[in-house]
């Protein structure tokens, strides 16, 4: 069962990436060409949540997982995630659109809702290294052990930032990390990470509509991995953090 872990619906802002955006229909549409049975939806930096939980919510259960994207300190945001709690499958959190460090005081209360409420956390990790370095998500992800933390773009979206995330995530023991592939170009970096921190601990994402799912399956078909690693990478993963009996 193939499931992206990583979906932006709805449409990003002029600032950002062009305003670049998907229609709900577009979207089902590249999944079921894609072969895929599921994903994980969040909304983009316009923060429309209801929009992409009405969504969900007319679709078959099973079939989408809802991630909002919380701005720290928006008490908005945390009253929509509040008053739609039975329908939250996790938080997302993006340090660089949001100009917030993941270790601000601001997030703290982000983190101990989802460690209450045992939600699992993405977070974007980029280039921006004074706000959105891997280094500050691995700094909450070791003092909240209990929720599970998935670092987009495996760190960083560099070949440079990918290796060093590899490498302090194995060196820091943390059992409750996972990296996305979403942005991801370097297969190697990817087969590095799976044999020294285990395929269970690498998520598959497309970052559609600013990736295509087509391009990351394509990546993880030339991994030198067994199909059992491929299944767990492709699926197994995000499912299991998800609660679906993986």
């Amino acid at each position: 069962m193939i499931i992206d872990g990583h979906i932006h619906a709805t449409y990003w802002s002029k600032e950002k990436f062009l305003g670049r955006g998907v229609e709900f229909s577009e979207l089902e549409r590249c999944l079921e060409t894609c072969g895929m049975a599921g994903a994980v939806l969040t909304c983009t930096d316009l923060r429309r949540n209801d929009l992409v939980l009405d969504f969900i919510k007319n679709r078959a259960k099973g079939r989408y997982w809802f991630f909002p994207w919380v701005k720290p300190g928006d008490v908005s945001d945390m009253d929509f995630v509040e008053n739609h709690l039975k329908e939250v499958n996790g938080i997302k959190l993006h340090p660089s659109c949001d100009a917030i460090r993941v270790t601000d005081p601001r997030a703290k209360p982000v983190l101990e809702f989802a460690s209450a409420n045992n939600l699992p956390v993405m977070i974007h990790c980029g280039r921006w290294q004074e706000m959105s370095s891997y280094t500050y998500a691995l700094e909450v992800a070791s003092t909240y052990v209990g929720i599970p933390f998935i670092l987009s773009h495996m760190g960083g979206d560099t070949p440079e930032l990918e290796m060093a995330t590899i490498a302090d995530v194995e060196a820091s023991g943390l059992n409750n990390v996972y990296l996305g592939i979403e942005g991801v170009r370097e297969y190697w970096a990817i087969e590095e990470a799976v044999r020294r921190l285990g395929a269970q601990h690498v998520i598959f994402g497309s970052d559609y509509p600013l990736g295509h799912p087509k391009m990351y399956l394509g990546l993880v078909d030339a991994l030198n991995i067994d199909d059992e690693e491929r299944a767990l990478i492709l699926g197994g993963n995000i499912l299991r953090l998800l609660g679906e009996g993986v």
